[in-house]
């Protein structure tokens, strides 16, 4: 899903002529850009039920992303969607810190 959005997020500000779209854009780029770095680093063999069990709110923080990038004339609903979907990404990445090193 943080592949996905990346990739949307650079064809999005590939269409963008406005200067605080496309600044908006870039910082979520590089949000969404840490949190891979981050996940690839924490890639573990044992599959966990509770790293699993916080799949569906970041797939649903990840759909209401996408949505928003429909419209992201509304930088506004833009960034509380990016927002919500990297606290969703942090729950999960600092779940798996703690599985990886417990």
């Amino acid at each position: 899903m943080l592949l996905a959005q990346h990739a949307a997020l650079a064809q999005t500000l590939g269409q963008t002529t406005d200067a605080d779209t496309a600044k908006a854009l870039l910082m979520e780029m590089q949000e969404v850009l840490h949190r891979i770095n981050l996940v690839q680093n924490l890639l573990f063999s044992d599959a966990s039920q509770q790293l699993d069990a916080t799949l569906p709110a970041v797939s649903k923080a990840n759909n209401d992303l996408t949505k928003s990038l429909k419209s992201v004339a509304d930088l506004t609903e833009f960034l509380r969607s990016a927002a919500n979907f990297l606290q969703c990404v942090d729950q999960s990445v600092d779940l798996a810190k703690m599985l990886a090193f417990a």
